[in-house]
């Protein structure tokens, strides 16, 4: 009996590393975190980077928010240096409700690497059509 509570409770210890007070209505934190989307590269490398960028951006967001709520005001932003967030705010906060949740700052970021993306294929399509 004591090993199947124990491993009930083992279960439930990644949900409750993540339990906020407050706004009950905010969004709750991403699961697994780390097996997210793919990171985009920064800083001139040229690899994929599976989960660092998420892994990366859910550690900033969560000790920029020191509300706990889930909901990242600009101010917050600006206080723990989180540059992207801060020179984005805008773009982020496509609601306009003055705050960005993890969420946000994900489709943000999704957006922009499928624009990247599209760009990037544009390109290939055009010196295809110049080779034929």
């Amino acid at each position: 009996m004591r090993r199947v509570l124990f491993a009930g409770l083992l279960a439930l210890a990644p949900g409750l590393a993540f339990a906020q007070t407050g706004d009950r209505s905010a969004n709750p934190p991403p699961p697994g975190m780390g097996h997210g989307p793919v990171g985009w590269p920064h800083g001139g490398h040229d690899k994929w980077h599976p989960g660092i960028w998420s892994e990366h951006m859910l550690m900033k967001f969560y000790a920029a928010n020191t509300t706990h709520n889930g909901h990242l005001t600009l101010a917050q932003a600006k206080a723990a240096d989180f540059k992207p967030v801060v020179a984005h705010f805008n773009e982020i906060d496509t609601a306009k409700h003055g705050y960005v949740t993890f969420y946000d700052i994900q489709a943000w970021r999704l957006d922009n690497i499928a624009k990247h993306l599209e760009a990037r294929a544009d390109a290939l399509r055009a010196k295809d059509a110049q080779n034929h």
